[in-house]
């Protein structure tokens, strides 16, 4: 048996199976199938048998309906030619599997209180009647309401937050400290159990933190899941950059001159081990700077410049090293740092300025042209800013700006994401904030945020390196595209045909990245690219494909005019209202800024391939429908947000006119 889901040419299919399971009036129309098929809050399943000989057989159907904590079987109809076969327990067998997978705490059904053989076969599966129903059918025709809780069995108590240690090799951890997990990274970011709640508390201890390593990829996928995770990918981009280090520690500035004052020497380095260390006297101060990077098993080295000690330098420390050298320093900490029930959140200081627009004046494809950026000033200039466009020369002078507004294209690994952490740690508004950008570069971040939100994508899988997923290809249907997590501009992202070339596309692909994503193909003449600003829709283009090619750009083309397909700009009230919905609730996800979303229209449904975080406004494209009123809209909306910074009861300016 298989499930499927269920797609638009089923529509006559499940008509005539609501003929034959069911009285008239307790019928589905057409009408009502075919907007469960469609609908993001409903699943349609058919249930399919392989035949002896031609196509499958479709033998029966579930339609489901999605709360925020249960799943309701609508209706479960088995077609009378495959009665008492044993399908209706291998669909609800699926239906549980299902629900378990992506978190509900809890299945509910309605039955025909009379149908006392139906009741009993839901008993069966540990569902209990909670609630009578009269007239629910129609008058006369009384049903009862059965339910079957989940997290007992399945899934964590509502009020626990287990502690997850994750770890690349169990034997990295010896110790056995009540109330904590220890998983490894593979199981963790595979296994549905931790996909698919948010109610874990994760302690990444893997060895290496680097980008595609499995501790950048757990970090990642933690705060994806709206986990706590320590450290988080934000903590750990800010240790890249000194002047990011001494900007997270400015608040805790007096407090290293008080404990570091009578240290002698010009150098010092403390460690810390679950915000502890293991030097005389400076617990308070390890405990502080654990708390402001939000780190676990890390050294801070401090300089003396001038009578006053700087932090130089934040590293991390490995695990192994850690444990062979103070084994059991790091089990009486460990201990006593996972008993605590809270754990602490870094918070920033906020201060305020003018708007400088970061650009890079070389760049090829820079997001906005140089029409696009003289309308933005003109339009921050009519909203009462005085705007100046800086380059990556000006990264000490950001202090002197209310906000920042980034039109260069941004990456992790890129001095924008620098200037867009240091912009925020200083209390500006900036466009693109640091988790925008962290969000957005990383596919495998913008799976999880969609799957766990229900929001429609194409079918994904995670394929983690040395594990069966990367050996045994038989289960793919292809076409199937592949992509680094970290891919964009189409770069990194390969559609191949078959299992053979997807292994040898693998093999080449796990030499970067130790994590790679597989997604279904979905072919369309154009992308719809959704601008949203301040979660509404602020402008709809098509993007065509390149020439003769699948993807929006092909970058192996010699000649550059046809590298980029052709673009059109439609008004909102053009634009189908399923794929603005589904937009909007895609850019929810990952914040409050600016996104372009990527979507493909396909078979009547919204499928989000992919959310940018800086997207592109050109003159005469994107602007072609709002025109000035696009800039007016974007600059109002730095605007508006000083002033409810402004108006914040936390708010302190610290600037002189």
């Amino acid at each position: 048996m298989k499930m499927r889901i269920a797609q638009l040419e089923d529509l006559s299919y499940l008509e005539h199976l609501e003929a034959l399971c069911f009285p008239e009036s307790r019928r589905s129309p057409r009408r009502s199938l075919r907007m469960s098929i469609q609908s993001a809050s409903q699943i349609v399943m058919i249930c399919e048998t392989k035949a002896e000989e031609g196509p499958p057989q479709k033998v029966g159907a579930v339609i489901l309906l999605n709360y925020k904590n249960s799943l309701r079987i609508y209706s479960l109809a088995i077609d009378p030619q495959f009665q008492s076969q044993g399908f209706g327990s291998l669909i609800l067998e699926d239906v549980l599997a299902h629900a378990r997978q992506h978190g509900y705490r809890r299945v509910s059904l309605e039955a025909d209180s009379g149908n006392k053989k139906l009741i009993r076969f839901y008993e069966r599966f540990g569902f209990e009647v909670t609630d009578t129903l009269p007239d629910y059918y129609a008058k006369g025709e009384p049903a009862v309401r059965m339910r079957k809780e989940l997290f007992a069995d399945d899934l964590p108590q509502v009020d626990e937050r287990p502690n997850v240690i994750v770890l690349e090799n169990a034997k990295h951890w010896p110790f056995e400290i009540p109330g904590t997990q220890v998983v490894l990274a593979t199981t963790y970011l595979s296994s549905p159990r931790y996909q698919n709640s948010s109610l874990f508390r994760v302690f990444n201890l893997c060895c290496s933190f680097k980008p595609h390593k499995f501790g950048y990829y757990v970090s990642l996928l933690a705060s994806a899941r709206d986990q706590r995770v320590i450290p988080n990918v934000t903590a750990l981009r800010d240790l890249s950059s000194v002047s990011l280090v001494q900007s997270v520690a400015d608040d805790v500035e007096e407090a290293i001159q008080e404990h570091l004052k009578n240290v002698s020497g010009r150098e010092f380095s403390l460690e810390v081990y679950f915000e502890n260390t293991p030097a005389p006297g400076l617990s308070a101060l390890a405990k502080l700077l654990a708390h402001q990077f939000e780190l676990l098993l890390f050294r801070v080295k401090f300089v003396k410049e001038e009578d006053r000690w700087e932090i130089q330098q934040v590293q991390l420390l490995s695990l192994p090293n850690v444990i062979k050298e103070h084994a059991e320093e790091i089990e009486t900490h460990a201990a006593k740092y996972f008993q605590r029930k809270r754990f602490h959140r870094a918070r920033f200081k906020h201060f305020h300025y003018d708007l400088g627009i970061l650009i890079n004046p070389q760049e090829k494809t820079p997001p906005s042209c140089q029409e696009a950026l003289h309308r933005m000033r003109t339009a921050a200039e009519k909203v009462g800013f005085y705007t100046e466009f800086i380059t990556k020369q000006d990264y000490n002078r950001i202090c002197e700006f209310d906000a920042l507004f980034i039109r260069e294209t941004t990456s992790v690994d890129h001095y924008t994401y620098r200037f867009s952490r240091r912009a925020y740690a200083e209390g500006l508004i900036v466009i693109d904030d640091p988790w925008s950008i962290l969000r957005c570069s990383n596919k495998m971040y913008l799976y999880e945020r969609l799957s766990r939100a229900r929001v429609r994508q194409p079918r994904s899988w995670l394929i983690c390196k040395e594990t069966p997923e990367a050996l045994n290809l038989d289960h793919f249907e292809f076409p199937i595209v592949l992509k680094l997590p970290d891919s964009c501009f189409s770069a990194g992202v390969f559609k191949v045909k078959d299992k053979s070339e997807m292994g040898e596309k693998l093999d080449l692909l796990f030499k970067t990245s130790e994590v790679v994503i597989a997604q279904e193909f979905l072919q369309t003449p154009f992308d719809w690219r959704i601008g949203v600003l301040d979660g509404s829709p602020l402008y709809a283009c098509k993007y065509h494909m390149a020439r003769g090619h699948w993807q929006i750009y092909n970058w192996s083309l010699t000649d550059k005019k046809d590298v980029e397909g052709d673009s059109e700009t439609l008004a909102l009230n053009q634009v189908p209202a399923h794929v603005l919905q589904t937009a909007v609730k895609g850019a929810a996800l990952i914040g409050d800024g600016l996104y372009g979303v990527d979507l493909k229209e396909h078979q009547g449904k919204a499928y989000i391939i992919e959310i940018n975080d800086n997207p592109n406004i050109d003159a005469g494209v994107e602007d072609a429908i709002l025109q000035d009123d696009l800039y007016l809209q974007l600059m109002n909306s730095f605007y508006n947000r000083i002033e409810r910074e402004r108006k914040s009861p936390h708010f302190v300016s610290f600037r002189e006119d």
